[in-house]
């Protein structure tokens, strides 16, 4: 990669598109070597590296393919995005696929002719444990945001096909912080075969020249009376509970200092001695876990009301009385004496809010004041808060404020869809709004717009969400982040831990790059494949609006067409095969005389696969299949369960059926094993069943249909 003044320089990259930065450079040319992770802060351009590595496999491997995925949907396509503005790469050489693609175009993109894949780990994992696809024409996988390789997450799944199938797998990993245990960040490390990590800060000399100074101000607040009354209250509640529980063995500290963690484990720890124990050991044990948990709820509701605020704290009360019924747990708390002394402060002091309220009112006031174009981000840790705080705002002159939550619904707590997401950013980047109240969905990964102000209502333990939250200003111009806290409270305790993981994590990996060893793959390195000219693209392609690009994911119609050509040529192939009987067709046949009928030769492989999938028809070596029912149904027919059906009519939620002309049965959708096109008016067929009743109806259980009349 060349150098051209102030742009990258190369076959496959527009010109002046890319802006030459070493440190960039430098790391997608290590990366292009070996398996790497890619450490770097917030909006120094893991994307743009991933892109320039991605670049020198396209352009000298163009017989193999590359895979870049990323957690979430929004997230591949800004992946995808960023490769189509920077890359000469043709529209139809590039393929998106997430779970809103159905499986069999899945597997219909992935035998195709595109060259790069987007995609979410979850819809990779998927395809390969369902044989859709191979990785072993794979010459580079990337995983962004990898500090999510943990456990059973898709993408240690993922890396362990890649190293089994590719011939000479080349990994890259990237992330803003890969964590603070030394533990964790190696497990990553093993998970992903990675041989070296790229680390950069932001005082690194081949860094510096690009970031922008994020002025970070910590505002800490005194607890009111009335709160700290209330505090009193639920640590009487919590300590009762914990005393029982010190009584039992279970906590060793003084309940001081018992914290979340120690709760934790007590819990897990109660569980595992419950698996071992004797029917007469398991009654304590039970009373113990309970109250384990009540701790645990009455822990939350201090935090809650700490540093939160009585909304939320409300919020969560509600929550749990409506469920009290459910839960042992919670009813041990609701019947406890000082839970109504509780509740009747909570109802007679309203709606004080927390001071941090305050707080945050007075620092948007103060920006908005000296900026009125100003973008300004609030993070907060739980959408009660979120929903709150949104309300506050809008009282305020100039501003232009909504809640930025997750997809996932919670109890009367509606989430928000990926279009709503889409949405909001849009208003937001074109200043309809200038506010944002966000809960841990804008931390990570979303192409969220230039911001001056972040703003923590409260701290986070995590280094992580740390790094993600800061790094959400200073991109384009100097930033400021503020944090508030409560003083005497989890707040001040969180305050610290991040900035002391910040650092370990720093410690961590200097120290871990010289653990690494290298992998050993199993093939011989590609040879050297050059793209051809015409395959490089001539023009930039039409770029659409933000607004549209974040709600576009594949061609819809196109899908649906696809969707529909291989269903139509499943039911031909299918019936093809229940005529020809046990000795099946050649696949050969099978396409000259589907391709008469107009049908191409990659929708009747896609309808062969759907029907292989759907255990309709069966492959009786590589180039015949027959009808799975067919190869069986000489014996069938010697069956006592074998019996004609017709469909005599379809109503919603069943069929009514006429059974060898005699009976009429109703039959479910759960109790049909067969294909969906059969169960029509007049349609009539011969399969295996059982029947059985209900009351006074007669129904049927549809095992296998053995063949059509």
């Amino acid at each position: 990669m060349g150098l051209n003044k102030k742009y990258v320089e190369h076959p496959l990259i527009w010109p002046e598109t890319v802006e030459a930065r070493l440190y960039q450079q430098t790391i997608a040319e290590k990366a292009c070597q070996k398996n790497t992770m890619v450490i770097l802060p917030t909006a120094l351009g893991k994307t743009v590296i991933s892109t320039l590595a991605a670049a020198h496999f396209i352009y000298n491997h163009w017989n193999m393919k590359i895979l870049i995925m990323a957690p979430t949907r929004p997230l591949v396509l800004q992946h995808k995005d960023t490769f189509s503005k920077f890359l000469k790469i043709k529209a139809e050489d590039m393929a998106v696929l997430t779970g809103k693609v159905p499986p069999s175009y899945r597997r219909f993109l992935w035998e195709g002719d595109a060259k790069v894949f987007f995609a979410t780990p979850q819809v990779v994992r998927n395809d390969l444990e369902s044989g859709r696809f191979s990785l072993e024409n794979f010459s580079f996988v990337v995983f962004d945001e990898c500090h999510r390789a943990r456990k059973n997450y898709a993408y240690t799944l993922v890396a362990k096909k890649y190293v089994e199938q590719a011939r000479w797998p080349v990994i890259m990993a990237t992330t803003a912080s890969p964590g603070s245990n030394q533990k964790n960040i190696h497990q990553t490390c093993s998970d992903l075969y990675i041989e070296q990590i790229e680390f950069r800060t932001e005082e690194d000399p081949d860094v510096e020249p690009y970031i922008y100074r994020v002025d970070v101000e910590w505002k800490q607040v005194d607890l009111p009376r009335e709160y700290k009354e209330m505090g009193g209250i639920l640590r009487d509640i919590l300590w009762e509970r914990l005393r029982r529980l010190q009584f039992l063995g279970v906590v060793k500290k003084y309940l001081n200092y018992v914290n979340r963690r120690d709760l934790l484990e007590a819990g897990e720890s109660l569980r595992k001695l419950l698996e071992d124990a004797s029917e007469t050991e398991k009654g304590p044990l039970y009373g113990a876990i309970m109250l384990q948990a009540a701790s645990l709820t009455t822990f939350h509701a201090l935090e809650l009301l700490e540093t939160q605020g009585t909304y939320s704290l409300s919020r969560f009360l509600e929550r749990v009385e409506r469920n009290g019924h459910q839960k042992k747990s919670y009813r041990n708390i609701i019947n406890d004496p000082s839970y109504r002394l509780l509740r009747n402060y909570l109802a007679k002091i309203g709606g004080l809010n927390h001071p941090k309220v305050l707080a945050l009112k007075e620092e948007v006031s103060r920006h908005l004041g000296s900026n009125p174009s100003t973008r300004i981000l609030v993070f907060t840790q739980y959408r009660d808060t979120a929903t709150h705080l949104v309300s506050e705002l809008k009282a305020l002159n100039g501003v232009y404020v909504k809640r930025f939550v997750g997809q996932a619904s919670k109890e009367d707590d509606p989430g928000l869809s990926q279009d709503e997401q889409a949405q909001i950013l849009h208003d937001f980047r074109e200043g309809k709004l200038n506010i944002l109240v966000a809960t841990s969905i804008a931390e990570e990964g979303l192409d969220i717009p230039v911001v001056d102000l972040v703003i923590f209502y409260e701290p986070v333990p995590s280094e992580i969400r740390y790094i993600q939250r800061k790094g959400r200003t200073g991109r384009k111009s100097i930033g400021k982040t503020v944090i508030l806290a409560a003083k005497e409270t989890y707040d001040i305790a969180y305050l610290y831990a991040s900035k002391r993981r910040v650092e370990k994590m720093k410690g961590i990996v200097a120290s871990l790059t010289k653990q690494l060893k290298l992998f050993t793959r199993r093939g011989v390195k590609p040879a050297f494949n050059p793209i051809p000219e015409s395959e490089i693209a001539e023009e930039k392609p039409f770029t659409l609006p933000q607004k549209v690009v974040e709600k576009i994911e594949v061609e819809v119609e196109k899908v649906k067409e696809f969707t529909k050509e291989v269903n139509r040529a499943a039911k031909r192939l299918w019936t093809k095969a229940m005529k020809a009987g046990a000795r099946g067709l050649l696949i050969e046949d099978l396409l000259e005389e589907l391709a008469l009928e107009g049908y191409s030769p990659s929708i009747v492989n896609a309808a062969i696969n759907h029907l292989e999938e759907a255990d309709q028809i069966h492959k009786m070596g590589w180039d015949r299949i027959a009808s799975v029912a067919s190869m069986s149904k000489a014996d069938e027919k010697e069956d006592k369960d074998l019996y004609e059906v017709e469909v005599e009519k379809v109503l919603p939620g069943k069929a009514i059926c006429i059974i060898n002309n005699k009976w009429r049965a109703r039959l479910v959708p759960e109790e049909y094993e067969g294909p969906p096109n059969l169960i029509k008016k007049n349609m009539k067929f011969r399969a295996r069943i059982t029947l059985y009743h209900e009351g006074k109806n007669l129904h049927i259980q549809v095992r296998k249909v053995t063949e059509i009349l």
